[in-house]
């Protein structure tokens, strides 16, 4: 008996289970290991019940705003249609297959546009091609040409006696004047161009050669003219040239006049140099 009461005395009671056992059991706490574990797990059940709790809070939250945010949808897409249907939109622009019907007309109508810019601006290019090819078919046959202006002018012929007199002239001007062989076999063609007009205006004289030698010959030799007789120092010798090339031809004039002027060392000349075509401002070291 005095064994068991001294083994009842060193028990120890736990306040959770009133079980009674070693003090080892207890560690220092006033409920044993095993309530202490239930206590554990109580706990964490707990936990997870507020955190499931939550979770079924937040989700039906969710779905309760997700409702009301469908509902407000649902209202304004409706509020829409009551708009719509009171001022009459379907009838002003039409059933779903009037509007496709209308759409197809409007890109039918833009693409038919688009299709007239292309077409336009393909016309124009052959156009400017047949223009440009043109005027390069008119500068090969205008290669042996030349026009002379200001040469004197006998009034009171036939036009035979002028084409003839002309012809004298003008051999006598390239031969005597310019300085080079040339007979009158060379020049296939002379005349006077445009009509007869006041006493003392000379019309200029056409010239068309058979080969292109006897015309680089003559522009060559232009710059004789300066020491010639005043008979002759007042004519000018240029290409045969169609309108746009003579008012290209007058820019680079004036621009090279411009030039010259503000030339103050009096080495250099400019000069317009070159064909029809091809024509340069030349800067010329002065001889």
């Amino acid at each position: 008996m005095a064994a068991k009461a001294i083994a009842m005395k060193d028990l120890k009671r736990c306040e959770e289970c009133d079980m009674y056992g070693i003090p080892d059991r207890f560690e220092d706490a006033k409920i044993c290991v095993s309530c202490r574990r239930h206590e554990a797990l109580r706990q964490r059940v707990c936990t997870l019940e507020k955190k499931i709790d939550q979770l079924l809070n937040d989700s039906v939250n969710k779905e309760t705003q997700e409702k009301q945010r469908l509902e407000e949808d649902q209202n304004r897409i409706q509020k829409f249609e009551e708009r719509l249907n009171s001022i009459g939109i379907e009838e002003q622009i039409g059933n779903k297959g009037e509007i496709e019907e209308k759409w197809t007309t409007i890109v039918k109508r833009t693409v038919e546009k688009e299709i007239k810019v292309v077409k336009d601006k393909m016309r124009d290019v052959e156009v400017k091609i047949k223009e440009t090819a043109e005027e390069e078919r008119r500068r090969e046959e205008r290669v042996n040409n030349i026009v002379i202006h200001r040469l004197e002018e006998n009034e009171g012929m036939t036009v035979e006696q002028g084409i003839a007199e002309d012809r004298k002239q003008v051999l006598f001007l390239f031969n005597d004047v310019l300085k080079i062989n040339s007979e009158s076999k060379d020049i296939k063609r002379i005349f006077r161009v445009g009509k007869a007009t006041e006493m003392g205006t000379a019309r200029p004289v056409f010239i068309e050669f058979r080969d292109r030698t006897t015309k680089n010959e003559v522009m060559e030799s232009l710059s004789k003219l300066r020491y010639a007789d005043e008979k002759y120092k007042k004519i000018s010798i240029a290409h045969d040239m169609t309108t746009s090339e003579r008012e290209l031809c007058r820019t680079m004039v004036k621009e090279c006049k411009e030039k010259q002027n503000a030339e103050k060392s009096g080495e250099w000349i400019y000069r317009v140099k070159g064909w029809p075509g091809a024509m340069k401002i030349v800067k010329m070291r002065k001889q």
